[in-house]
């Protein structure tokens, strides 16, 4: 059985947290959409990836597998914009049957496909898969099947936060499973199931791991310094630092090789975030490279209550969340005291300072400085500085990076 992992035509919806990534390396807890995936399938499974095209060098050259091609043999089919249980994992594997389809709202979210069929369907494959791909397939939905609490849909980038406290429950369940009888860090007290700190993890004392509102996983090498508070659910990723003095209050996940401090609530930071100063985030996605200065803060309630309402590609929505902060793309920077308003959606590579509150939209490569007009990020130095900001975590840019870097521009 071979397994692939899609993204399909809707991908524009999840800006910009796929501007640089494809639609299922977002995070929607301590995972991303494909990691869950990859989790729950057997051992030693063979998947692919089906990207836009845009993305398939980038994809290739971070995954060993093979990408944009359809194997000739029987597949499964995987919606990378669906946040999956594993119990829906496991019976889409086991027991769905061949030559069908779930799908919900015309959104096809899994798929089982004979040998005979993928090799009809595969001449006229496009990328990103479209609906059509999967049309003649038995609908699974008109057998009376029960799919309720077993996966959820991504349909636009706020849904993130909106799902968060669930998934990165779920995902912390399973990160704590399978540490269950391995060796605890000993210089931390953890005389509970609900939190586990690794043996390489430094946690001084003074800090406060507090379990009673959810669980905490301290990865490897991360450091969590003096008379810090950190209240579960929350998850601190390897090589992340959590400076002195720091409130986190979860649903919180902290990624690899982020640096923070000062309070965070209910926000996910994908990778490598910097926050080092005080300053309030929260219900937040921000993705890699982000910098918040000094008392940089976002305003995640409205002063009446009401739901948060957002414009994405030109277009008005009401998220129906009343708690909805920033989404960030990468890369952006924002200068001390800046004031993230409700429902802000900003692009890649933008760089705000001065101070005040900016625009709640706020354009990819864009150069916002309060009083100015704004003007363009220049090119080169776009890419310049974010490769300095790179290699300061070991991380080298490719040049499938500075590619699609230089298309979006």
């Amino acid at each position: 059985m071979n397994y692939i992992i899609f993204e399909d035509n809707k991908f524009e919806n999840l800006y910009p947290l796929n501007v640089l990534r494809n639609s299922m390396d977002i995070k929607a807890g301590v995972f991303s959409l494909k990691e869950r995936i990859i989790n729950y399938l057997p051992l030693d499974s063979n998947y692919s990836l089906i990207v836009r095209e845009d993305l398939c060098g980038l994809t290739k050259s971070f995954n060993k597998c093979d990408v944009n091609v359809v194997p000739e043999t029987e597949t499964v089919f995987f919606n990378g914009r669906a946040v999956f249980s594993q119990r829906f994992v496991k019976w889409i594997v086991n027991d769905m049957p061949s030559d069908s389809m779930v799908q919900i709202e015309g959104t096809v979210i899994a798929a089982k496909i004979s040998t005979q069929e993928v090799l009809k369907r595969k001449s006229g494959v496009s990328f990103p898969l479209e609906n059509k791909f999967f049309d003649g397939l038995k609908d699974i939905n008109n057998l009376n099947f029960n799919f309720e609490n077993i996966f959820d849909l991504i349909n636009y980038s706020w849904d993130v936060i909106r799902l968060f406290d669930f998934n990165l429950a779920f995902d912390l369940s399973y990160l704590l499973e399978k540490v269950k009888g391995l060796e605890k860090n000993p210089e931390v007290s953890q005389e509970n199931e609900n939190n586990y700190v690794s043996p390489s993890a430094k946690v001084f004392p003074g800090v406060i791991l507090d379990t009673g509102s959810g669980e905490i996983y301290i990865d490897d090498n991360a450091v969590i310094e003096p008379l810090s508070y950190i209240k579960g659910p929350v998850y601190i990723g390897k090589n992340t630092l959590v400076k002195s003095g720091s409130r986190v209050y979860g649903p919180c996940s902290i990624g690899w090789g982020s640096k923070v401090s000062g309070e965070i609530s209910g926000s996910l930071f994908h990778s490598c975030v910097n926050k080092q100063h005080d300053g309030f985030i929260g219900n937040t996605y921000a993705c890699p490279f982000v910098n918040f200065g000094a008392d940089t803060v976002t305003s995640n309630l409205k002063n009446n209550y009401s739901k948060v309402k957002v414009t994405l590609n030109n277009t008005a929505f009401n998220t129906g969340m009343q708690f909805l902060g920033s989404i960030v793309g990468d890369h952006s920077k924002f200068g001390i005291n800046t004031m993230l308003n409700t429902g802000t959606i900003c692009g890649i590579f933008a760089n705000l300072a001065g101070g005040g509150f900016p625009a709640k939209n706020i354009d990819s490569f864009s150069w916002n400085i309060l009083g100015q007009e704004t003007t363009k990020y220049k090119f080169n130095e776009a890419v310049e500085t974010a490769r300095i900001v790179m290699k300061r975590r070991g991380i080298e840019m490719k040049e499938e990076y500075i590619s699609l870097l230089r298309k979006i521009y």
